[in-house]
């Protein structure tokens, strides 16, 4: 489902993604030794892994002061991370902001699966490695929504520190929180329906006054795009039952990540929110 030309040879033409050696170590060593590292800077060097060099769209829309929510979609396809995305996303941030700051991803903190094997054994590994990541970029580290019964303790944490974050904004201390709230990988690439609380979660960071800013992902003609679109409010209408409320939110958000995408990536939301 990629907009796609053909090589000489007949073939996709799709981004090709590599690794410096020496990024990989220094990486490596970080999360093994629980060292700080600037997700800005790291994505400047991931930036330049890329072929052909990623492209940004409606640069114009990232505001150059204030705080605001970032949302993106999960782009997926095999060979691709949404590491590639997030790196792009930053750069282009950092690169509009008057005093640039770190974006803080709220990201999933494990893998989960149907069958025992893998939920006994993957699991507890990329818990593992997927909460010293995010300790050591300083992103908020959550279990996958809606979160199981075992983890809603983890869960109920994760969406105060985010909610924390969202507070402490002000005018000298700025903070842009980003989210892709489908929450894993579509087997197409295509958008999916966010899981169930996804959109209570935005919508109680919206409730401290946080706009939100969308950005579409995606690969047109061999080149990976982070296409930026104007910042809109996301509110809650009175009166309204709690799930429907968060249906309508991340109908809201999707939509507006779906207007930046490709038609044949739009998904569930292709003719808009449902």
């Amino acid at each position: 489902m990629l907009s796609s030309v053909r090589d000489a040879g007949g073939g996709v033409q799709t981004s090709r993604f590599s690794y410096d050696p020496g990024w990989v170590l220094a990486f490596a060593s970080s999360l093994l030794l629980g060292r700080r590292r600037s997700f800005a800077a790291d994505s400047r060097r991931l930036r330049g892994f890329v072929t052909p060099e990623p492209r940004v769209e409606g640069s114009e829309f990232i505001p150059r002061h204030g705080s605001f929510v970032l949302v993106t979609n999960h782009y997926y396809r095999p060979g691709y991370n949404m590491w590639w995305g997030m790196a792009t996303i930053g750069v282009a941030v950092a690169g509009a902001r008057e005093h640039p700051g770190e974006v803080v991803w709220i990201v999933a903190n494990r893998w989960t699966y149907p069958d025992w094997l893998r939920t006994h054994v993957v699991t507890p590994a990329t818990r593992v490695l997927f909460t010293r990541l995010a300790r050591t970029y300083g992103f908020v580290s959550m279990p996958p929504m809606p979160p199981r019964p075992q983890y809603m303790g983890e869960a109920v944490r994760a969406v105060r520190q985010a909610l924390s974050l969202a507070a402490s904004a002000t005018v000298e201390s700025p903070v842009v929180i980003a989210i892709a709230p489908e929450g894993g990988d579509s087997p197409d690439g295509t958008l999916m329906q966010p899981p169930s609380g996804a959109g209570r979660l935005m919508l109680h960071l919206a409730g401290h006054g946080l706009p939100f800013l969308p950005v579409g992902v995606s690969e047109v003609d061999g080149v990976l795009i982070a296409g930026f679109g104007p910042l809109f409010v996301l509110e809650a209408q009175p009166g309204v039952a709690r799930d429907d409320l968060d249906r309508a939110a991340s109908s809201r958000v999707m939509a507006a990540i779906g207007a930046l995408l490709p038609g044949k990536l739009r998904g569930v939301y292709e003719k808009g929110a449902m």
